[in-house]
């Protein structure tokens, strides 16, 4: 009788602790990532919806010889898009900045290797 007792308490407790996991990813975990590689020059990632007022953008460069320069851009209709944030990253140096941001308004990130440059890795990350 204890034995399943126990077992029913620790059944509830993960479900509770999972639950509770999932709802608070899902407040924090708004995210978006344009890739570059050697043969890929620039990227840009898909949109997300801000969630908060302000964005962080991280830009990573993994070199060897050329910078990054990675955008936060906000999505306009009928207008070019509006840059938020802008960073350069030179080989292997990972920088953040944060940015105001319209909350619900649409976002995405943009990165673009030197000009001239080949085999060069990059990241450029939108979060809220």
């Amino acid at each position: 009788m204890v034995a399943k007792k126990n077992k029913k308490i620790g059944l509830v407790t993960i479900i509770a602790i999972t639950l509770a996991l999932l709802f608070s990813m899902g407040a924090y975990a708004a995210s978006t990532v344009a890739h570059i590689y050697p043969g890929k020059s620039s990227d840009t990632s898909t949109s997300i919806k801000a969630n908060k007022s302000t964005g962080r953008l991280t830009v990573e460069c993994g070199g060897p010889n050329y910078y990054v320069q990675g955008y936060a851009k906000r999505k306009i209709r009928f207008w070019p898009d509006s840059t938020a944030a802008s960073l350069i990253a030179y080989p292997y140096q990972n920088r953040n900045t944060s940015f105001s941001a319209k909350k619900g308004k649409p976002y995405y990130a943009e990165i673009y290797a030197q000009p001239g440059s080949s085999g060069v890795y990059g990241e450029a990350i939108v979060r809220f």
